[in-house]
């Protein structure tokens, strides 16, 4: 029985099967890097080498184009459905550590969710709520690091992640609340370089009721 990938992995892994579903070939490291913002190749290797081991993936031949995906995190979308993983949880309020194993594996309708790489969070915490965003909502989000000023998106900072609205700010960037009880963080250049990552930009949200 294959391990379970780590969230790293599992954007890659997912990204690997959402791009040969896509283009009809497996992407290259450098677009695997691109896509996951990962400064060097390297770092897409290891995941890669990571998911070889533990099954996910194998390499089919040689040259740049050499992934085969053997055991897909989810079922291919097919139809009108999209199959998202649920990978954990997402602090709105104080930052908590998020991004844990996938928990299970919703099918959300494609006219709603789009876009290649999605992923949900559970959220906790009250601090997006004037934005319609409560604890124990479902987020559903794009990986990459690609966002529009008043995005809300899941960030994470010193391995802490939390889900607000960003806006770039003097070379840094602006962690918005929409709760007037908290106050906008403010990320200096420095700490983007050193400690942050774009996990992904919010698709849609869910709310189950008991």
């Amino acid at each position: 029985m294959s391990r379970p990938p780590t969230p790293p992995q599992a954007r890659v892994l997912s990204f690997v099967g959402d791009y040969q579903a896509e283009h009809g070939r497996p992407p290259t490291l450098r677009e695997i890097a691109g896509h996951c913002g990962y400064s060097s190749q390297s770092t897409a290797q290891q995941h890669v080498d990571a998911l070889i081991g533990k099954g996910h993936l194998t390499r089919d031949g040689s040259g740049s184009r050499f992934l085969r995906v053997l055991k897909p995190l989810r079922p291919i979308a097919t139809g009108e459905i999209v199959a998202v993983p649920l990978l954990g949880r997402i602090a709105a309020g104080t930052p908590i550590f998020a991004l844990e194993e996938a928990e299970e594996v919703l099918p959300l309708p494609r006219a709603l969710f789009r876009g290649p790489g999605l992923f949900a969070l559970r959220v906790s915490g009250d601090s997006m709520v004037k934005a319609g965003i409560f604890g124990g909502d479902i987020a559903v989000l794009r990986s990459g690091t690609e966002f529009r000023d008043g995005d809300i998106a899941a960030v994470i900072v010193e391995e802490e992640a939390t889900l607000k609205r960003v806006f770039r700010e003097r070379g840094g960037l602006r962690l918005h609340p929409e709760n007037d009880a908290y106050e906008d963080r403010i990320l200096t250049a420095a700490q983007l370089k050193r400690s942050f990552r774009m996990a992904g930009v919010l698709a849609g949200t869910i709310r189950r009721f008991n």
